[in-house]
């Protein structure tokens, strides 16, 4: 039988929880997507009493012996039955040669259950494998993952491709998770490829370009901004002009391109998120200003214009006020130079340039709510943020939106401090640093406006005054305007901890955590499948990175006996995965540019034959071909769903082998950093990664879903506190091999994650600073949109998957990440709603950890009352977690 190794499909636009799960499968689907079904099968069979011989009183008795057999030694005495099945036991065992011991906890491991067999030696790097370290400011290495360190270059088909046209002139590696991903996706042009540029919603067509101001709808279930993108933009266009392209990106903007004529005629436009402006560059084009919405009023250099017109005046405009009907909205607009335009609304707004023209045109939405009867307006605004800044506000808007017309912003990027530690350092800085021009003079503006959602706000240094004129509210919350000189200076703060807990064990837990340790350390079998590597990156990495807890954990307690001999079967498995050498290999995708796996088609003939691929590895790689079936393997991770995720664990358990054996740090290292440049690559000048693949810097966190689609709500991400584990991971392993920069990179994304997983994951349930009260009474968020934030996972919508998912994996850093109220505030509901299928597969685990953060003492009895299966390699969330790791949570919990 053949088991495909697959995880969930991205959802359907409209039924996100159509997804396959991620983290809530059945032990029975869990191990048929791992490759496991057999050897579960028959231990569940074996406990249920369902195989042939379960009358037999000899549960350790092998098959070959028949119902009959057992019916004749019934009516022997009891003493003679025991004896019996004593001599039988070890007349099998001798023969055998088998281990007493096995992970089903039976005296010996079922026929073809994965054996404690001796672990493979870690392949040895390449011979002579170069050393490349990075510059200051540069990649951190320049090797190439194909023709230095011997990954496969993997090529893509059809629709997997990058689309060249969308792309015009950049080139490989493409960036995967951008803000603007949405228009380089599919085709680029439909309903669905609209990105979020906030404070508006923006559509890119053929020969135009739309504005789309959304509004916020709220409910318990979900928070969204909606859009009508028919009646509610806004749009700059010219006739004539061919499919736009990209021209440049950085991780603050992007530029677009459109010409006519074989260039004779251009449109250009850069798009930064928070700038107020809209803005179209245009040479030699007959230029359209256009809505389908009635025109109210209009003004041209303060001068009324009576409507309707009929396109026969011509007039002189620098700016331009236009009252729309059907949103109730107030829009500025300026041309440098002066531009001569024709009016002719015939019912919707229509003005034209009446000559070609050369320069810049920028329209800034300046009030949304101007009758009343708007969208917007608070008396429409149901469980929103329902305040209306006063009529001085609205004036000091309109002065700032005249002030700063003239200076826009034509790139960015982010710049952080390489030589960050907690030990003497409270704050990581972070500076959006923005290229800024005055239109007029194209020298370097002295400012420029833009829009802070409330996590910039709270990362400001004390004492920067922000503007309270403001009309924007999104379902972040509101927008304020900054003056930017050029940059936007932030400081998060840093962890105190790193390897361990800084609380140490209390005392009277130290007994029994040294007993779960040494019991995890003999006990423990990695799953066949992991063994070889045929196994998914995710789940490889859950289960590496819980066998380095459980070495930090023994180190701490200074087992060293458990400790090396788990370090080195650690090294071991991590080896293969990072050299690219398992059954489900990893590659490095030429099209696109990155890490990702090839994907295992496993087969182990239910247990009859040798575990292998039955694609044969690469060049068959089923998680690159086309398809809904391929973007689902994998979790997707052919199709860069959640990178930082799986391989964030991965590099946790290199940043453990690198701290306890330091010649394999030394061999290794540039091949552990094709998993951080993958996720992290700090450089736009590395040439097979892109720039922070996953981080949006002005967002203020990562997003995790990857290229197989366009969503209309664009970009996303799930489980904050897995995003927090790669940036620890990345920290660590910076530490574990003394390399300040990439320790830096890995602390300074780490805390921008964690700030924004307090103001947008974690919520107060009374009286929440950011989202709508009506949303933000669940306590917790989701799947994080950039246009809607649900009260759901990809795999369910149960009270316990919802929180589980949002602290998941407990290490020392999550102290950092879970703060002791929220989770007070959460704890009752996650206690209650764990039951069926969150015990089986191991998230009640989970559970007792969340419940030492506000009681230790209760939090050791939840502990003391689960069953070893709770921690098993095959059970979806338990196998990636250890008993080890669970008591020395609570036992360095600080009593409140």
């Amino acid at each position: 039988s053949i088991h495909h190794v697959v995880g969930p499909n991205r959802p359907t636009e409209h039924n996100p929880s159509s997804a396959m799960p991620r983290g809530r499968q059945s032990l029975s689907d869990y191990a048929r997507s791992s490759g496991h079904y057999g050897s579960y099968k028959r231990r569940r069979e074996l406990k249920e009493g369902t195989r042939e011989g379960r009358t037999c009183p000899c549960i350790g008795i092998p098959n070959f012996i028949k119902k009959k057999s057992c019916q004749d030694i019934f009516k022997l005495s009891a003493v003679l039955t025991m004896i019996l099945c004593l001599v039988i036991l070890v007349i099998v065992m001798a023969c055998s040669g088998l281990s007493s011991s096995s992970e089903s906890g039976l005296p010996f491991p079922l026929p073809g259950e994965p054996r404690p067999v001796p672990n493979p030696k870690f392949p040895p790097p390449p011979e002579h494998t170069p050393s490349a370290p990075g510059k200051a400011g540069g990649p951190l290495s320049s090797l190439s993952p194909v023709d230095d360190l011997g990954f496969y270059g993997a090529k893509r088909i059809g629709s997997a491709l990058p689309v060249q046209r969308l792309w015009g002139e950049m080139t490989t590696p493409y960036p995967t998770h951008e803000f603007f991903q949405n228009i380089v996706l599919g085709k680029g042009s439909n309903p669905e490829n609209v990105i979020t540029v906030l404070p508006y919603i923006v559509s890119i067509q053929h020969n135009l370009m739309s504005a789309i101001y959304p509004f916020v709808v709220t409910s318990s279930a979900q928070v969204q901004q909606i859009f009508d993108s028919v009646m509610g933009l806004i749009s700059l266009g010219a006739d004539g002009m061919e499919a736009p392209r990209l021209l440049r990106s950085d991780k603050l903007s992007v530029t677009v391109g459109w010409e006519a004529d074989g260039g004779s005629a251009t449109m250009v436009s850069t798009l930064v998120q928070g700038d107020p402006y809209f803005s179209m560059q245009y040479s030699n084009a007959q230029v359209k200003v256009t809505s389908p919405q009635g025109v109210i009023s209009l003004k041209i250099d303060g001068q009324k214009v009576e409507l309707p017109c009929d396109g026969k005046n011509i007039y002189t405009a620098n700016k331009i006020e236009i009252g729309l009907l059907q949103h109730d909205a107030l829009w500025f607009g300026y041309a440098f130079p002066e531009i001569n335009v024709k009016c002719n609304d015939g019912g919707k707004l229509s003005l034209t340039s009446s000559d070609p023209y050369t320069g810049v045109i920028r329209v800034a939405l300046a009030h949304n709510c101007t009758r009343g009867s708007g969208l917007h307006c608070p008396e429409r605004l149901e469980g929103v943020h329902k305040t209306l800044p006063p009529p001085e506000a609205i004036v000091g808007w309109f002065e700032l939106l005249d002030k700063y017309s003239s200076s826009r912003i034509i790139g960015g990027h982010p710049e952080y401090n390489e030589k960050v530690d907690i030990y003497t350092s409270k704050q990581a800085s972070v500076q959006l640093m923005y290229d800024t021009e005055d239109i007029n003079t194209g020298a370097q503006a002295t400012g420029a406006l833009v829009l802070l959602l409330p996590h910039h706000r709270n990362a400001l240094q004390h004492g920067v005054e922000v503007s309270g004129s403001t009309i924007h509210r999104t379902m972040f919350g509101s927008m304020t305007p900054y003056v930017v000189k050029p940059s936007l200076d932030m400081y998060f703060e840093l962890p105190s901890m790193m390897w361990n807990s800084p609380n140490p064990v209390a005392t009277q837990y130290d007994h029994q955590l040294r007993k779960a340790v040494k019991e995890d350390v003999d006990k423990f079998v990695m799953p066949q499948n992991y063994q070889i590597g045929a196994g998914d990156p995710y789940n490889a990495g859950k289960l590496l990175s819980r066998m380095a807890r459980i070495v930090l954990i023994a180190d701490e307690l200074e087992l060293y006996d458990q400790r090396d001999k788990m370090v080195q079967d650690l090294a071991n498995y991590t080896s293969l995965w990072v050299v690219g050498k398992t059954f489900n290999q990893l590659v490095y995708d030429t099209n696109w540019g990155g890490i990702v796996s090839c994907g295992c088609m496993y087969d182990d003939c239910g247990g009859k034959c040798k575990a292998h691929c039955d694609n044969g590895g690469p060049p068959v790689c089923p998680s690159l071909a086309e398809g809904s079936f391929a973007a689902g393997m994998d979790f997707g991770n052919g199709y860069y769903n959640d990178h930082h995720f799986h391989y964030g664990y991965i590099v946790y358990a290199a940043a453990v082998v690198a701290k306890f054996l330091p010649q394999w740090a030394e061999d290794y290292k540039e091949f552990v950093l094709l998993l951080i440049r993958d996720v992290a690559n700090p450089s736009p000048d590395d040439t097979s990664f892109p720039q922070f693949r996953h981080m949006d810097f002005y967002a203020g966190h990562s997003w995790a879903g990857g290229i197989f689609q366009p969503y209309l709500n664009g970009r996303n991400q799930e489980s904050v506190s897995e995003a927090t584990n790669c940036w620890y991971a990345i920290a660590l392993y910076g530490d574990a091999v003394k390399d300040d920069r990439i320790r830096s990179i890995g602390l300074t994304l780490l805390s921008m994650e964690v700030h924004a997983a307090h103001n947008y994951w974690q919520l107060w349930r009374k009286g929440s600073p950011t989202l709508p009260d009506g949303f933000a009474k669940n306590g917790v968020s989701g799947i994080l949109w950039q246009n809607l934030i649900q009260y759901q996972t990809w795999f369910g919508s149960t009270t316990w998957e919802l929180n589980g998912i949002q602290m998941l994996p407990f290490t020392p850093i999550s102290e950092f990440l879970l703060r002791p109220k929220w989770v007070g505030q959460q704890i009752g509901d996650f206690q209650e709603s764990c039951s069926g299928q969150c015990v089986e597969d191991g998230w009640i685990s989970l559970v007792c950890m969340a419940q030492a953060v506000v009681d230790r003492n209760g939090a050791w009895m939840c502990a003391d009352k689960l069953d070893n299966d709770v921690y098993s390699p095959y059970t979806a969330e338990g196998n990636g977690n250890s008993r080890s790791n669970l008591l020395y949570w609570i036992a360095t919990r600080p009593v409140l």
